[in-house]
């Protein structure tokens, strides 16, 4: 889909969703989005090359910085828009789930908890982590599918994927209690055997 009528089509849900919210403020969190889902990157450089116009692409990456500085709280923002995705998914009977960390920056890991939507992973809550190897603590991995919980409606079937970072006893533990399925994938990247298991 083109990246004006995405624009469009987001802005009006996104207006509906946050109706107090500054014209102009929505306008460039639109392009965010549609930035982010065109370039499949968190990266601003990456993202604005994929908006349209003859803006440059510096003021572009500007644009969007001081957007996420200054003017919105991404999760009072975006909550919203992953609880809709997570309730439309949830009326088709169940909900599927990849937990992953990816390298970012030389510094940086994104820890991410998504939705399994048509062979594609929708963020649906995320964090960053300060290392540029190794494992996230089991701390941060809860608080972020607590957090995730409380957007799924109650009764629906929860199924979730993971690779061996994801395997800390605590985490474990607590799906368990929550009666969500799970699989712990060794050695393979999570959205690799995602496309070949029977969640498809």
């Amino acid at each position: 889909m083109p990246a004006n009528r995405l624009y469009h089509t987001w802005f009006d849900q996104i207006r509906q969703l946050c109706p107090t919210a500054r014209r102009t403020i929505v306008r460039n969190f639109t392009w965010l989005l549609v930035g982010i889902y065109l370039s499949c990157s968190v990266q601003l450089s990456v993202i604005s090359n994929k908006i349209p116009g003859c803006t440059k692409l510096y003021s572009k990456v500007q644009r969007f910085r001081r957007l996420l500085i200054n003017r919105i709280c991404v999760r009072k923002w975006y909550g919203p828009i992953a609880e809709e995705m997570i309730n439309n998914q949830a009326k088709r009977g169940d909900i599927r789930l990849l937990v992953d960390t990816s390298k970012v920056s030389f510094h940086h890991q994104l820890l991410m908890v998504a939705l399994a939507y048509r062979r594609r992973s929708i963020p649906i809550v995320w964090t960053w982590v300060k290392c540029k190897r190794g494992h996230s603590s089991a701390i941060k991995q809860l608080a972020l599918l607590k957090y995730v919980r409380k957007l799924i409606p109650k009764n629906v079937s929860v199924s979730i994927v993971g690779d061996c970072e994801f395997g800390a006893v605590d985490v474990l533990r607590c799906l368990d209690i929550w009666q969500w399925q799970y699989v712990i994938v060794p050695l393979l990247s999570v959205v690799d055997r995602w496309g070949h298991n029977s969640f498809q």
